[in-house]
């Protein structure tokens, strides 16, 4: 009994002296495991928040220009790179069954005409013969309607003639030739192609899920292929009120600045429609450069006497790579895993690499 007795007076402080060596010795291992890291410099930025998209150059006047009917190419009087005039005629298929239409209805209504004026110019004739002037008038009422008819009719053969010609739509510059003199045009197919080079619009395919995001007027930054080291700024101009199936998107057109460089249609390049921006630079890490716990609350790695510890911080913009820190890291030592797979915990041993 008095073994059990005693037993009983040991076994509580030696269980809670377990436990306390225990955690000091998890302690003292967890620091004396090294961790290799890397310093990362907390910079000062201007954030922002965009939706991007690549796209290509485009003159803001351009126009696929066809025939509005069919027929053999008779003459293209222009060639690719040549610049031309509004109202220049460019091409013209053979029109001559068109032009025999319209010489017929032209001829209806010159003998229309020459009725009417042989009916006016034997006036007392007429009245007599229609039992006075009251008659005669109405028979020339009737005259004057034909011959406004026959002129409607040939006004149209005219204007089906225009179909038959094709006239530069504005001044610009005649940059593809889509077909040859002689081969067969047929209504809406595009035979010349001519823009205005003197003015250029970037334009972009946006997915749905962005069109929310996309307003006339957006402040937009355009990366060309051809000038790297340049950021071109510009603002959307249109927005289409359809989904284009071709495109697979909405066509975006934007208006932006040279710089002063030489930019030619058919330059490719991303452009960056900013949905949201802080007003100045401010402090700001990496995306990647900022972890979370388990309750999804952001922190950084700091060093604290050569160990890693967590500082918690409150984050403000977070925008396409960096993310704006609104707790003060002035003073603080920020690292960040040397590499990936290298796990960290607080109170590890830090051994700084750079």
């Amino acid at each position: 009994m008095k073994k059990d007795s005693l037993f009983k007076k040991i076994r509580r402080p030696l269980f809670f002296a377990l436990i306390i060596g225990g955690v000091i010795f998890y302690f003292n291992r967890k620091s004396s495991i090294t961790v290799q890291v890397r310093k990362i410099d907390v910079q000062d930025r201007k954030i922002q928040k965009t939706v991007s998209a690549s796209g290509v150059v485009n003159s803001s006047d351009y126009a696929d220009l066809s025939f509005s009917a069919n027929g053999n190419i008779i003459r293209i009087n222009v060639s690719e790179n040549e610049k031309v005039t509004k109202g220049q005629l460019l091409a013209y298929i053979d029109p001559s069954v068109q032009s025999q239409t319209a010489q017929s209805y032209k001829d209806a209504r010159d003998i229309r005409l020459r009725q009417k004026e042989l009916f006016e110019k034997e006036k007392k004739a007429n009245q007599r013969l229609l039992g006075g002037e009251k008659s005669y008038d109405i028979k020339l009422r009737e005259y004057e309607e034909m011959v406004s008819q026959a002129e409607a009719s040939y006004q149209a053969q005219l204007s089906l003639l225009s179909n038959y010609y094709i006239y530069a739509p504005f001044d610009g510059t005649v940059i593809t030739t889509y077909k040859k003199v002689g081969e067969v045009a047929t209504m809406g197919s595009p035979v010349l192609r001519v823009a205005d080079l003197d003015s250029v619009i970037f334009e972009i395919i946006i997915d749905q899920e962005d069109y929310s995001n996309v307003f006339v007027g957006q402040e937009v930054e355009i990366d060309l292929d051809a000038y790297e080291d340049d950021v071109f700024k510009g603002s959307v101009q249109t927005i289409p009120l359809y989904f284009d199936p071709v495109d697979g998107g909405f066509k975006v057109k934007v208006k932006f600045e040279s710089n002063g460089q030489v930019i030619k249609m058919g330059m490719t390049g991303d452009a960056y429609m900013i949905i949201e921006s802080t007003e100045s630079e401010v402090q700001s890490l990496i995306f990647n450069e900022i972890s979370y716990d388990e309750s999804d609350n952001p922190f950084v790695w700091t060093l604290e006497e050569g160990k890693v510890k967590k500082l918690p911080v409150e984050l403000g913009l977070q925008g396409d790579i960096y993310s704006e820190i609104k707790t003060d890291l002035s003073g603080a030592t920020v690292v960040v895993p040397a590499r990936d797979g290298i796990d960290i915990k607080e109170g590890f041993t830090a051994k700084v690499i750079n």
